[in-house]
């Protein structure tokens, strides 16, 4: 199995200017993690009408270089289409902020006085969604999710986070990312939430975010709607074409930028992948594999039931128990 992720990261570099010429700060923000239901809690946040919220899925100003050296403003024009005055606070939802020591800084730095909410869900489980989800946008070519860990056993960790669509293991261990959140906002900024409170009472998971981040907790969003359902690719070859058009240095796509609407871009992007999308349930996992995978989370799982305070006994008794 690999090593954790955090063993070789370094420190953050000092971040860049980042002016806000006056606009509001993002007070609260989803930073981790993907897979775990992180689109469902955010657009269900962002029915409240207190919430200015970005369209797209994730929005990156922290985590790219090229975003943030642009500014806040330029995050604000890109993001946020509604009016960002009077009382109207900016939610944003960004999953790979919480494994980038970089990105953290930046938006400490943005908004030290921010709330961050991190939706954790079983390891296990997590990896074969993450696994399943990159064939579908054609990122992973691994024909089983056993041939994806395995190679994964072999990469560095160095640099990891330009290769995190197919770290399906590395990016469930959540203890390390977790802790630096803490220790750069405080326990008190800090909100880790689970899959199964977003699955038992997601009601109730969307009035906690409400009243932390100062907001009427009595607003009951539509929770009916699913978002983010899976699926798979119809052609396997397709996905892995698309998803090289659409990689952020592919000439075709920056040319393109300056031609079209970041709007237009990303609907006509949305209907591409939808095009080569089919409903699909994955298979079950492998036994063996669980069982290899559950001797790999537990002592991670420890250390993370240990800082944040909840009982995780059940991601260490099997995934499909």
């Amino acid at each position: 199995m690999p090593r954790p992720a955090h063993e070789t990261q370094t420190e953050p570099r000092v971040p860049k200017p980042s002016p806000t010429t006056g606009k509001q700060p993002i007070r609260a923000m989803l930073v981790g993690a993907p897979k775990a239901g992180t689109t469902s809690l955010y657009r269900y946040a962002a029915q409240h009408p207190a919430f200015c919220c970005h369209e797209q899925r994730e929005l990156s100003y922290f985590f790219s270089d090229e975003e943030y050296s642009s500014g806040y403003d330029a995050c604000m024009v890109k993001y946020f289409t509604k009016p960002n005055g009077g009382q109207t606070i900016p939610l944003a939802k960004h999953v790979f902020t919480m494994y980038c020591p970089e990105a953290i800084a930046r938006l400490h730095k943005h908004n030290p006085d921010a709330h961050v909410f991190a939706l954790l869900r079983n390891p296990i489980r997590r990896a074969y969604s993450s696994f399943w989800y990159a064939k579908r946008r054609g990122w992973d070519t691994a024909k089983t999710f056993e041939q994806a860990i395995e190679r994964e056993t072999d990469l560095t960790t160095d640099g990891w986070l330009k290769d995190r669509d197919r770290r399906h293991l590395h990016v469930g261990v959540y203890h390390p990312h977790i802790k630096r959140l803490i220790d750069t906002f405080g326990q008190r900024r800090v909100h880790v939430l689970l899959t199964d409170d977003l699955k038992d009472n997601a009601a109730r998971l969307c009035q906690t975010l409400f009243q932390v981040t100062g907001v009427d907790p009595c607003f009951t969003p539509d929770l009916t709607k699913d978002h983010n359902t899976a699926s798979a690719a119809r052609s396997e070859s397709a996905a892995r074409a698309i998803a090289g058009v659409l990689k952020s240095k592919n000439p075709i796509k920056r040319a393109t930028r300056k031609l079209i609407p970041h709007s237009l871009a990303r609907r006509t992007r949305h209907a591409l992948l939808s095009i080569n999308e089919k409903p699909f349930t994955p298979p079950l996992m492998n036994m063996d594999t669980e069982k290899k995978l559950l001797d790999y989370f537990a002592p991670h799982n420890e250390k993370l039931a240990n800082l944040i305070g909840r009982d995780l006994g059940a991601w260490n008794r099997g995934s499909q128990a």
